[in-house]
């Protein structure tokens, strides 16, 4: 074979890898593309469920509390933050909004095997029911906020 034959071949071979090689990328990028998971909180059943998780995740660490708040609706956060004023000027100390969630106070009455949300507007009703749906079943409401869906699980007034 001669030289230019020769050249002509490698080239035709790198040509050919390089359209493979960008072939794979585009392959690649379209699977990480449709792997992408929604985040927890993109609908009221996922926050709910992170709720859950990251509650009880949280009775293990307490630090974690704070993300658990995190999940909570206005309503519920300006209630635990009424919460910690009064407790701050009782113990003349500074206590943050969060501590007031009492992580090894919480226990669920029952397992959640499914959940389905009625949505309507920015305002969700998630339905939660356990192996024995005459027995256990909860409804817990939840507010669409611009960093997606938070719980308000309707606490007492302080």
């Amino acid at each position: 074979m001669n030289r230019r034959a020769r050249d002509g071949a490698r080239a035709t071979r790198a040509g050919s890898s390089v359209a493979t090689a960008g072939a794979a990328a585009c392959l690649l990028a379209a699977l990480c593309a449709s792997c992408n998971h929604q985040p927890p909180d993109a609908t009221p059943e996922g926050v709910l469920r992170f709720f859950l998780d990251e509650m009880e995740n949280a009775s293990d660490d307490p630090r974690l509390m704070r993300g658990v708040y995190d999940l909570l609706g206005p309503a519920t956060r300006a209630n635990l933050q009424e919460r910690a004023r009064r407790t701050s000027q009782l113990q003349g100390r500074q206590v943050a909004a969060w501590e007031m969630l009492a992580a090894g106070r919480f226990g669920l009455a029952f397992r959640p095997k499914s959940m389905r949300a009625t949505v309507v507007g920015d305002r969700a009703t998630v339905e939660v029911l356990g192996a024995d749906p005459a027995t256990e079943r909860s409804s817990v409401a939840c507010v669409h906020e611009p960093a997606g869906w938070r719980i308000e699980p309707g606490l007492p007034d302080p």
